[in-house]
């Protein structure tokens, strides 16, 4: 891996030779993805039912909150694994570190809530607004260039997510059918609050996405440390918020041990090992990468709906999911084939004061 002169990040901490490893990030993407996409699986499964009203209980905060804390117990278990425990004392943490955790534990605990009181295309549609709002966002202040064929790969991808949930359907006797399903109705009476609070988490998720990309001087392990830590913070956020305004409910209280033993399940693959890899992948890539890879959760979700749910697969949600492979892999594709090792410094940084410019990977 070639090194580049030391640069300063956006937070003005040194970076001794910073380089961004698109290889690993492409990687860590799609397992983090991977991992993100069972996230409807194991949130179901870990979710009572309330007898009183038949629909299930409002608790995405507290499985948000469960991810973070498990997150960062383990990597606890993987900073003394690998001894680097001593870099928790020594690195310094910032606002873009502490606001990318607080982000996603928000934007995941209202994410969870959302798809359990209003209609799964609604809540899937609304959160993946997040990284299109990302890749602006860098594009606006990091100055990360979006080129023809990287925009053309994000519209295929979003294209295909909307064709996977629904939005976009063919039908014989009505055709083409566009759009979300906006209002209430008998099936979900807080759908409106659930949309909103789908909306509230594709911005989180945006956010997030977004400050990822900052500080890449900050070992990897460390930084997932941090973000899990603020992470259960930001979902406490949002739990503090519901029993107030919402649903008074103790998860605890109501959960039985088959609940549990799934909610133990989503903590640890859904959240140490889906968000440890986010954190990897947003040191790797720029924010058009991310957002447009990050789309492979659809997939997922696509076929565990076929195979553990018995969903049907319409020819439209199947050629959606093609759009998204194809959009998706594409990129990676790209970096793979090239000649180089696919590395290069971070954007948004400026050059050490008397260090020539760094040079700039080819995207």
């Amino acid at each position: 891996m070639s090194r580049t002169p030391a640069t300063l990040s956006p937070e003005g901490a040194t970076v001794p030779g910073a380089v961004m490893n698109k290889k690993l990030g492409f990687i860590a993407m799609i397992l983090s993805a991977t991992g993100m996409g069972l996230v409807g699986t194991f949130g179901r499964l870990a979710t009572p039912i309330n007898p009183a009203t038949g629909t299930k209980y409002i608790i995405g905060d507290f499985l948000a909150f469960g991810r973070m804390t498990v997150g960062a117990l383990g990597m606890v278990l993987i900073l003394l694994a690998v001894r680097k425990i001593a870099l928790l004392r020594t690195t310094k943490i910032s606002f873009t570190v502490v606001a990318g955790g607080l982000s996603i534990g928000m934007s995941l605990a209202f994410y969870v809530s959302s798809t359990l009181m209003t209609s799964i295309a609604n809540a899937v549609f609304l959160i993946y607004t997040g990284p299109l709002f990302s890749a602006i966002l860098a594009w606006i202040f990091l100055k990360e260039k979006i080129s023809l064929k990287q925009a053309f790969y994000l519209v295929l991808v979003f294209v295909g997510m909307l064709m996977t949930i629904g939005l976009i359907n063919y039908t014989a006797g009505e055709g083409l059918t566009l759009g979300l399903e906006l209002g209430t109705n008998s099936k979900y009476p807080n759908k409106v609050v659930g949309d909103i609070f789908g909306l509230v988490s594709g911005l989180f998720y945006g956010l997030a996405l977004f400050f990822y990309r900052y500080r890449g001087d900050i070992d990897s392990e460390v930084r997932a440390f941090w973000n899990f830590v603020f992470g259960a913070l930001g979902a406490i956020v949002v739990m503090v918020f519901r029993i107030m305004t919402l649903d008074s409910t103790n998860p605890l209280q109501v959960m039985t041990s088959s609940n549990s033993a799934w909610a133990s399940g989503m903590f640890v693959v859904c959240g140490l090992f889906a968000l440890g890899f986010l954190v990897v992948a947003g040191k790797n890539l720029l924010a058009v990468e991310l957002s447009t890879t990050s789309y492979w959760e659809c997939v997922v979700a696509l076929f565990l709906g076929l195979f553990f749910w018995n969903e049907a697969l319409t020819p439209i949600g199947l050629i959606g999911g093609l759009l998204i492979v194809v959009g998706g892999m594409a990129p990676i594709f790209d970096i793979f084939t090239k000649k180089d090792s696919g590395s290069g410094p971070p954007p948004g940084e400026d050059p050490a004061p008397g260090a020539a410019p760094p040079a700039r990977a080819v995207h």
